[in-house]
């Protein structure tokens, strides 16, 4: 028979066990964990524009583009990587005018529309003239432009690179590195007298890092937010004349 003493004292550890068995699943849900250590991309931007007149009251601003298509990467490339990559956005064109309207210091002076890019026409592929040709842009008639103010269009074309630098993760413990770059090129258009002004490119480039010995350390650039972010205040000073604000992280 057991004694009460031994019954007692049974009963009276069940509430330290449990009490020990919860720190550990505390502990391990710790170290299993990761922290994301945000950091700003390194950014170049390249100057092929003539000065352009600002936009006054009440004039409109076309935004169209191509998006990037995302980088392919097989399997294994992803796994020993830990993804590397990071978060990819598949419309940063069309979240540009957002970023446009937020960088500007005065509301409402000017309006921005995103639109269709411009139609492929016929011909397509010949050798380029000296003199540029605007295309023709779908979702309005060539000679809507003095009757609706728009003003300018701008069109924008992103490419999306990675490289991979250091391939030496295996879940849960390694490092693993690669460059992940966003190139925008936006060529600007000046709707009424049907001429390019010229071209300005927004380079963004960073290194995306991993550390992992179980608790995972991740450093990343988000290059294509960085880069838009810069191209919608790029646009804000020199098509609209303005002090652009600063756009901080939402």
């Amino acid at each position: 028979m057991t004694s009460p003493r031994k019954g007692k004292r049974s009963t009276a550890d069940r509430p330290g066990r449990k009490a020990r068995c919860g720190w550990m699943v505390f502990l391990l849900v710790l170290l299993a964990g990761c922290v994301h250590v945000p950091v700003s991309s390194d950014i170049v931007v390249a100057d092929r524009l003539e000065a352009a007149t600002p936009l006054e009251p009440g004039d409109v601003l076309l935004v169209c583009g191509e998006n990037a298509a995302p980088p392919e990467q097989n399997a294994a490339v992803t796994y020993f990587t830990a993804g590397c990559r990071g978060a990819f956005h598949k419309n940063t064109v069309g979240g540009l005018a957002r970023l446009i309207l937020k960088a500007n210091p005065q509301p409402g002076r000017f309006a921005v529309r995103v639109v269709k890019g411009p139609q492929e026409e016929a011909g397509a592929g010949r050798p380029a003239t000296e003199v540029e040709t605007m295309p023709a842009f779908r979702d309005f008639p060539q000679d809507a432009a003095h009757a609706e103010r728009l003003r300018y269009a701008v069109q924008v074309k992103e490419r999306f690179e990675t490289a991979v630098h250091m391939p030496l993760y295996v879940s849960p413990f390694g490092v693993a590195s690669c460059s992940n770059k966003t190139v925008l090129e936006a060529r600007v258009w000046d709707l009424p007298g049907r001429t390019s002004l010229g071209s300005f490119t927004v380079t963004a480039e960073g290194e995306y890092s991993v550390a992992a010995y179980v608790f995972h350390v991740i450093v990343f650039p988000d290059t294509q937010r960085d880069a838009a972010e810069r191209l919608a205040r790029e646009i804000v000073a020199r098509l609209a004349g303005l002090k652009p604000l600063d756009l901080a992280e939402e």
